[in-house]
């Protein structure tokens, strides 16, 4: 069973670098971490033209894909294909891990720590009820455990001693 940690905040907040300082924490606390990146971007750029699976594309394929030992993408390439959801991406790549942190998907149910960052956090970006805790400068007054910039320790025990709240995906 796998939990779901969402990371959210404004843009340039300081997500990514939250998560890279909470995964090494959360390792150390023997705790299996991968991470997933939520972008709004429709299509980001990893399939250069002139490349084998841009061809593969401008001949027509529906869904391009490359992949190798460790690595692999895909492409949709038909308008009314729809992604596959959070959950079963974690059932297929992340499945014998004890925690995804997932960046920047706010819609996720699952709960969250709000990254906020003096000049670029100008609003609450989900419900306190959504909310773990918050990370950086405490920019809202919101009834909910906040940890400052340096604290990234107590947050990573903090998360840890709260694994039983944060959403769970079955392997099935």
């Amino acid at each position: 069973m796998t939990r779901i940690l969402n990371v959210v905040g404004c843009k340039n907040s300081g997500k990514t670098r939250t998560i890279e300082l909470l995964v090494p924490v959360l390792h150390d606390l023997d705790l299996q971490v991968g991470t997933l990146k939520h972008t709004q971007h429709d299509g980001f750029n990893w399939d250069v033209k002139g490349k084998d699976t841009y061809r593969h594309y401008e001949a027509g394929s529906i869904i391009t894909g490359i992949f190798g030992n460790s690595s692999f993408a895909f492409n949709l390439n038909r308008d009314g294909l729809v992604s596959p959801c959070v959950d079963d991406l974690v059932r297929v790549f992340y499945r014998d891990l004890d925690l995804v942190i997932i960046e920047g998907l706010k819609s996720d149910p699952g709960l969250k720590v709000e990254v906020c960052r003096p000049d670029y956090s100008d609003r609450e970006v989900v419900p306190a009820s959504e909310i773990l805790a918050t990370f950086g400068v405490s920019l809202f007054n919101r009834d909910v455990s906040h940890f400052d910039y340096g604290h990234e320790r107590e947050l990573g025990q903090h998360i840890a001693n709260n694994l039983n709240r944060l959403r769970t995906v079955d392997s099935e």
